[in-house]
């Protein structure tokens, strides 16, 4: 984002156990439901879990993205920077803009004026300009783009001359969404061609305004994990193999993990999922585990965990549904008075769902596109909107009766 101009706005809720009484218990066992109301007893937990959460290491946790980002930068090193990242371009594209680079700096030799001929080029000859096309070609040729426009740009302009630079998208403070490049010279440094401005990533004060919050690099690889920076969080973006009981770790290279939202699937033989009281998300804008994690039929959060909870097969955040393992095949809902709309929606393995008592009421819709419910039980004294539960298994019934703890 131009500071003078219109902002862009870049790209940018464990699990529920059964539980009435508790985080963790007994497989329940759901009698056969006789003729009228029918009563649940001791439904405490679906599963009994064997494994145990990742413990606190005492690593280290910031409250600023900035300096988190100096930080993860300085122990990663440009080692981290693979090609161009998600730029699209072609290799006739590349080529031209390389040939035109080489020429713009062909009088120079050291790293650091080579990148300070093509900053200024870049910031000088680029005009800020919304509807246009800001892949580094066309902004190229045209001369014009927004944010991401002039850090496509500069990326490729820079890879061609082999200088390690990727993407941040974050916040302009106090504008907007904005884009902008790390270089690394002989350290890292924040470049922010749209507004022309240069820093030194190890002196934060002066580029408090530019607040990371996705990186386009990753930053630790290990055997088994792969981790980023996403929605200002260190993320766990990949698992690569695993048991049957997938610990998410509690750190990384020194640092405190606080989200875990991969971006690739998960291994096909992980069916638990348990998230220690570090994680602070499974996302923001988009909840990995919802596309990637087929197979996942139970996720346990830690008691310990102050920003969510795992109660009857659903991962709670701010006492609101959060998360459903895509296998979760039994599923209870906590107390509310009101289940609305789509509390559970495109679900393809339920085949029960249990209403707590003291739920007053389901709304249209709350149960919909779940092709292989077929019983929901639900108290007496609970209303059940019409079409409550539609797009559901042509058996679906609803048993009428008390759930006890």
């Amino acid at each position: 984002m131009k500071i003078f101009y219109s902002f862009l706005t870049c790209l940018f809720l464990s699990t529920f156990l059964f539980s009435c009484g508790g985080k963790n218990g007994d497989a329940p066992v759901i009698p056969d439901e006789p003729e009228g109301p029918t009563i649940i007893q001791g439904i405490n937990a679906l599963v009994n879990p064997s494994a145990s959460f990742a413990k606190d290491d005492g690593s280290t946790t910031y409250d600023s993205p900035t300096k988190l980002v100096a930080d993860l930068l300085t122990k990663a090193g440009p080692e981290i920077i693979k090609g161009l990242g998600y730029i699209t371009i072609t290799d006739k594209e590349y080529q031209e803009i390389k040939d035109f680079t080489d020429q713009l700096v062909k009088d120079v030799e050291k790293p650091f004026d080579i990148y300070s001929l093509i900053f200024k080029w870049v910031a000088t000859n680029v005009k800020y300009t919304n509807g246009v096309n800001n892949d580094p070609y066309p902004v190229f040729k045209n001369q014009q783009g927004i944010c991401q426009g002039y850090a496509n740009l500069l990326t490729v302009m820079l890879h061609s001359q082999n200088i390690p630079v990727f993407i941040v998208n974050g916040i302009l403070n106090p504008i907007g969404g904005h884009a902008w490049n790390y270089v690394y010279l002989d350290q890292w440094y924040v470049s922010d061609p749209t507004n022309n401005g240069h820093f030194l990533m190890s002196d934060h004060s002066t580029y408090g305004h530019l607040i990371p919050l996705q990186l386009d690099a990753n930053l630790f690889e290990d055997e088994q994990f792969v981790f980023n920076f996403n929605e200002g969080h260190l993320n766990l973006r990949e698992v690569k193999k695993s048991d049957k009981q997938l610990i998410v770790p509690f750190s990384t290279n020194g640092f405190q993990i606080t989200s875990f939202n991969p971006n690739t699937e998960l291994p096909s033989n992980i069916e638990e999922i348990y998230i220690g009281k570090n994680i602070q998300t499974l996302g923001e804008s988009l909840i990995g585990l919802e596309s990637h994690a087929p197979s996942v039929k139970h996720a346990f959060v830690d008691a310990a965990n102050p920003k969510m909870e795992s109660y009857g097969q659903v991962v709670y955040r701010n006492s609101f549904t959060y998360y459903v393992p895509a296998s979760a095949t039994i599923i209870q809902f906590k107390d509310y008075a009101t289940l609305d709309k789509n509390i559970l929606k495109s679900h393809k393995k339920v085949e029960t769902v249990v209403i707590q008592q003291g739920t007053k009421k389901l709304e249209a819709y709350a149960f919909e596109d779940c092709p292989n419910l077929q019983k929901a039980y639900i108290p007496e004294e609970t209303i059940v909107d019409t079409n409550a539960f539609y797009g559901v298994h042509s058996n679906f019934k609803i048993i009428r009766g008390i759930v006890k703890n």
